[in-house]
């Protein structure tokens, strides 16, 4: 069995300040600051062919805001027939079938493949901010200021003006003028946007004109031409007081594309394919995830890389071990080019943390060419015959280890995974066939 590694990207960055978990996306949010708003769980996915990206953000909101607004830098205008929307269960089934495991090996399994049960799936947290008095608001101009609105369109119950700028302090000046509030000292930030051509989506969020389903906001999706392969996470940091998580998942082709990483970050060192204790997965993971950042400061750790082709059978997509059933849901929507459960991709989930100090510039990716590859990363209950077999994350490995028979029994056994997100109380028992 090889090492599991992982990658993250993020597309949107957000403005308001998160309790408890700190989360990042490629957005602003933008309002009134007197306003309560909160979100606990947000994806983001990034499909990518030859230049064309396809950006897929999907949020939950809760709040007193009526109205609020994300503010989003983009690098060209676009129209009312680049933004579309589709099935959120698409997106829920991607972070389930990329998550982190946690697996309960028995001699007999360790060397077994699986066949595959749903489990609950996991998400990015986003952060939402306010704007005030947006229904009477007239998206205006302010060619005095040097703004200028680019395009405007109403989508899926959204309000989009494009935006560009000459200077930091009139968009500041813009924004407020239209009933947005960003948090002071951003202009640098914005400023640098600004100078490399960069152009400004401000989405408006009306209540009363969104469909929201089970408190999750319509997904926004964005497909935009461009030589350079990244996502903007600066903005995010102009109200950020500690960490910024960010978890992308991106699809590229399985023929040519392959595996992706983030060029302009470096990758952390976190363990693997080894044995965990505790008394949570979740807050064993976490906690190693942090200390990789303490020590090492900002980078990522690719948590999941595979090729998303279908099995034989052409029932779903293979996996070993599956968290997530391997057949894509049949919903409404793809991720631009990449029509799954139709077509096939390469997905690479990958995960970054930095500070604002760390923050100096937007993440950048590369389709590193590498096709088939499989990574995952995987922590495996302890037993003691497994001692030989496998390290203990911690403690390395054990002076006198135990150790399976040389060849273990062929029967069925049941292997237990947890997925690290949404529900990591959930277990489902999986049947396994030996190799």
């Amino acid at each position: 069995m090889s090492p599991l590694r992982a990658t993250v990207f993020s597309p949107v960055v957000m403005l308001a300040l998160l309790p408890g978990r700190a989360e990042a996306f490629c957005g602003a949010f933008v309002g009134d600051p007197d306003d309560t708003m909160s979100n606990t769980s947000s994806q983001v996915i990034l499909a990518r062919d030859g230049t064309t990206t396809t950006l897929t953000v999907v949020m939950d909101y809760t709040g007193s805001a009526e109205e609020f607004a994300i503010l989003l830098p983009v690098p060209e205008v676009l129209g009312k027939d680049d933004v579309q929307s589709l099935d959120r269960t698409l997106v829920e089934w991607i972070g389930a079938y990329t998550t982190p495991r946690q697996v309960v090996y028995t001699c007999d399994t360790v060397f077994a493949t699986s066949d595959a049960t749903p489990v609950a799936g996991c998400g990015l947290g986003f952060g939402c901010m306010s704007s005030y008095d947006l229904e009477n608001a007239a998206f205006k101009d302010a060619a005095d200021t040097g703004v200028r609105v680019e395009n405007s369109f109403t989508e899926y119950g959204y309000e989009f003006v494009v935006l560009s700028a000459e200077e930091s302090g009139s968009l500041y000046t813009w924004l407020d003028n239209n009933g947005f509030s960003v948090p002071a000292g951003g202009e640098t930030v914005l400023q640098d946007y600004i100078d490399s051509g960069t152009y400004f989506l401000a989405a408006k969020v009306a209540l009363s004109k969104v469909e929201m389903v089970d408190g999750w906001l319509p997904p926004i999706q964005l497909s935009y031409q461009s030589d350079l392969f990244g996502l903007p996470i600066r903005i995010g940091t102009i109200s950020a007081t500690g960490p910024q998580d960010v978890v992308i998942y991106t699809l590229t082709s399985v023929e040519t594309g392959g595996q992706v990483s983030i060029t302009n970050y470096p990758e952390l060192s976190l363990p693997n394919e080894c044995t965990w204790s505790g008394s949570d997965f979740g807050t064993f993971y976490n906690e190693h995830f942090a200390a990789a950042h303490e020590a090492q400061g900002a980078g990522w750790v690719k948590e999941y890389g595979w090729d998303l082709e279908p099995t034989a059978a052409a029932t779903g997509y293979h996996c070993d071990p599956c968290t997530a059933t391997p057949a894509a849901p049949t919903a409404d929507g793809t991720f631009g080019a990449f029509g799954l459960p139709s077509r096939s991709a390469y997905i690479t989930r990958l995960h970054a943390r930095y500070s604002p100090e760390q923050a100096t510039t937007d993440l950048v990716f590369a389709e590193s060419g590498i096709l088939r590859a499989r990574d995952q990363l995987k922590y495996i209950d302890p037993l003691p015959e497994l001692e030989s077999l496998f390290p203990d994350c911690d403690a390395g490995w054990a002076e006198n280890p135990g150790s399976c028979p040389v060849d273990p029994e062929p029967r069925d056994t049941g292997l237990l995974w947890l997925a690290l997100g949404g529900s990591l109380g959930t277990a489902l028992a999986l049947r396994r066939k030996r190799r």
